[in-house]
């Protein structure tokens, strides 16, 4: 970018000289250039040297005398510099696929690499999934054994930068490039938490990224999926929990999507055709209409009652498939609206090396609905509640027994409840000490200092009482009403007709 404002620069002095040359025949251009001379020795700047330039095309489209067109002098100029500085044409092509939407950017070769290792589904990173924010990447989760669990980072927690390299505002791909490396190197990153900043330095190791988890609720009459994200796995995932609650006759499913990115176009359809009745599930709209294409689910035998989990972090594929199943009748949808992100981008590669990724399409629900820049609006808005921790909103903690893997009862539910507000795994509380519970107690401990050796004793019971006073905790509002609708109520009640926008 030096380079070039170094060149724009030459270019408006060159100018200048131009100008003055005729400054005696108009009093007007003598003026802007006596008071352009005053300022020659200020300091050059990125924004003066643009605006500088700027200036020197308006004088040639409102004084010169030959028909051009602001695009004929942009186009020069820029073929300009790149003939004079053929090392800038990755400068040059940074800013000219970034001037686009937010989605489509070019990689370099480093960057792209990056890219292809962090969709392979096998990561040498710290273990979060992120997705981004005005001030850097929001964490919204955190997986097990993991540096990311060992180095104390929870959901909610924003990286903000990596080493010296602030993450406002850049591609999510980018941003997360920064963080991605070679095995057992460390990474510095400044964490910003409610407003407090401070920095870790985890390790980096092979993350093997899982698709979620799923149990059954309400003593096996309510199936629940969590999915992490849509990658190629996601279908054969949720085969395998629905062959499990098809062993016990459960038909009433919520699939939580919340936090959850998105992902894979090919996987929503999938997974559209376990759930969504045969029809249309998407429709894909790109610059040349011959091109359009509608997917479709080939399910000609629906079995289970859906419940869709959404809120402001689900996005792209999560978004397709809750509006799909929302306009198909197959579910009702209930949370927060959701992010919108409603295109699909390609990645190309490049001859001189790197790659841009390119929006291509928008994709709209079956019934034509918009969802880029707008989202999806549940059937039931049931946002999750971030309250101050108070005792009362958990089961009490009796702080009579040690818990170890097999105990069962509320006093493993009240320690469960409150793992879970810290953002640890263990699945939706059930009041069973199992080998999620005792994961999530050996992560805890890790945190905290504790011995880590997964037995919740009274000492680390106190240190959750310790830990969670005075902090924010997310109540599992959407999940508690979706349940609350399976059981009380008849959900077919809450389907709206959602027609395009």
């Amino acid at each position: 970018m030096l380079k070039i404002c170094n060149k724009l620069c030459f270019i408006f002095f060159t100018l200048t000289v131009i100008f003055s040359t005729l400054a005696y025949a108009d009093e007007s251009i003598q003026s802007s250039i006596d008071t352009q001379q005053e300022s020659n020795n200020e300091t050059l700047t990125p924004d003066k040297a643009v605006d500088y330039y700027n200036q020197a095309v308006s004088l040639i489209m409102s004084r010169y005398k030959f028909d051009v067109s602001k695009e004929d002098l942009y186009r020069a100029t820029v073929e300009h510099l790149i003939k004079e500085n053929p090392e800038i044409i990755y400068e040059v092509f940074s800013g000219l696929f970034g001037s686009l939407d937010k989605y489509t950017t070019y990689y370099s070769e480093e960057e792209m690499q990056s890219f292809i290792t962090g969709i392979s589904g096998e990561i040498c990173g710290i273990g979060v999934m992120i997705t981004t924010v005005n001030n850097g990447l929001l964490i919204t989760n955190v997986y097990e054994d993991t540096p990311a669990m060992e180095s104390g980072l929870m959901i909610g927690d924003i990286i903000t930068k990596v080493g010296d390299i602030n993450l406002a505002g850049l591609d999510i791909s980018i941003a997360q490039s920064y963080v991605l490396g070679e095995p057992g190197t460390s990474v510095n990153l400044t964490i910003n938490r409610k407003g407090s900043e401070f920095q870790i330095n985890p390790v980096r190791r092979k993350v093997y990224v899982s698709n979620g988890y799923y149990q059954c609720l309400e003593n096996d009459t309510i199936g629940y999926i969590c999915l992490s994200e849509f990658d190629e796995h996601i279908a054969d995932y949720t085969k395998g929990a629905l062959s499990v609650f098809d062993s016990k006759n459960i038909t009433d499913i919520i699939l939580d999507l919340r936090n959850n990115p998105g992902g894979s176009l090919n996987a929503m359809v999938e997974l559209c055709n376990l759930f969504v009745p045969a029809g249309p599930v998407i429709n894909l709209e790109y610059k040349n209409p011959f091109r359009n294409v509608v997917l479709y689910s080939e399910n000609n035998y629906i079995k289970y009652n859906l419940i869709v989990l959404i809120n402001e972090n689900s996005a792209s594929a999560s978004e397709a498939f809750a509006a799909a199943v929302q306009d198909s009748g197959a579910g009702i949808v209930v949370g927060s609206k959701s992010f919108g992100k409603g295109t699909m981008q390609n990645l190309l590669n490049l001859k001189i090396g790197g790659g841009i990724k390119i929006t291509e399409a928008e994709f709209l629900s079956p019934n034509m609905r918009k969802i880029n820049g707008i989202g999806v609006t549940p059937d039931v808005i049931a946002p999750d509640k971030t309250v101050a921790y108070e005792n009362s909103k958990f089961n009490s903690v009796t702080y009579e027994r040690i818990l170890k893997e097999g105990d069962v009862g509320e006093d493993v539910m009240a320690i469960e409840q409150r793992y879970y507000a810290l953002g640890l795994s263990v699945g939706i509380p059930d009041g069973i000490y199992d080998n999620k519970t005792y994961t999530a107690a050996i992560n805890f401990q890790k945190i905290t200092g504790l011995y880590p050796y997964g037995v919740t004793d009274i000492t680390t019971q106190l240190k959750i009482e310790e830990v969670l006073n005075g902090n924010d905790v997310v109540l599992n509002t959407s999940l508690e009403k979706a349940i609350d609708i399976f059981k009380n109520d008849d959900w077919t009640k809450y389907k709206h007709e959602w027609d395009a926008q």
